[in-house]
């Protein structure tokens, strides 16, 4: 599925304007002020990927991860929980010093290249102010479910471009009303089989995160490369199809 990795961040942090555009209720602004206005964010999460044997079984892989993101200056870092073969991987994406580094547990190694060089695993997580998508790209229905007797606002978007539409049928996210914070997301592929399920399982703004601890990795030797090699199958960095 490509450019999945862009279509998810912009989903994630763009949820207030996308509500603003379907609805005009003043709590949906208040949440558009809230995460817009956040300096750094913090969240544990889990994506589910999933893939379907020729007779239409699901098989899934999951990942459980940590990331910490402060907006001035841009950094972005992620600890990965599990499976066990991941554990202790760590990815730093620094666009004041244009480097990307990733961190292996396995062979003490740091694996650095340069963030002007590096592909597409690196350039949709910078993408996460949304400065690439559109609203318009998608169309929305909102509607009101309860949930373990929280309520929630699902939001439905449909791809509106020839593009998107190769790449997915449509989306479902999940927000709580009450603190206006996202709980789960679903994509759903051409054939509107579940490719992607993405579960928050907590998430806080503003913790006054330091540049200085985000940028610190366990020490290794520094292997320098020209492109970067992705070394860790992430689900929302998938291939180009």
């Amino acid at each position: 599925m490509r450019k999945i990795s862009l279509i998810l961040f912009i989903l994630i942090f763009l949820i207030s304007p996308i509500l603003a555009q379907v609805s005009g209720e003043n709590i949906l602004k208040d949440m558009q002020a809230k995460w817009s206005s956040a300096k750094d964010l913090q969240m544990k999460f889990s994506i589910t990927i999933y893939s379907y044997s020729s007779k239409g079984e699901a098989i899934s892989q999951k990942m459980t991860m940590e990331m910490y993101y402060i907006s001035s200056p841009q950094v972005v870092r992620i600890n990965f929980l599990e499976p066990a073969l991941f554990a202790g991987q760590i990815i730093l994406i620094d666009n004041e010093k244009k480097l990307v580094r990733i961190y292996m547990p396995s062979t003490k190694q740091i694996l650095e290249s340069d963030l002007t060089q590096t592909g597409t695993m690196t350039s949709s997580i910078l993408n996460i102010p949304g400065v690439s998508g559109k609203e318009s790209d998608f169309s929305f229905d909102v509607s009101e479910v309860v949930e373990k007797n929280q309520k929630l606002y699902k939001i439905v978007g449909k791809p509106n471009t020839p593009e998107l539409k190769t790449q997915m049928s449509y989306f479902e996210l999940y927000i709580t009303k009450d603190e206006m914070k996202p709980v789960r997301l679903k994509i759903y592929d051409i054939e509107q089989k579940l490719y992607m399920e993405m579960v928050w399982l907590d998430i806080k703004i503003n913790q006054n995160l330091q540049v200085s601890k985000l940028r610190t990795l366990p020490q290794g030797k520094v292997v320098k490369q020209k492109e970067l090699q992705q070394v860790t199958p992430i689900p929302f960095f998938s291939p180009t199809k």
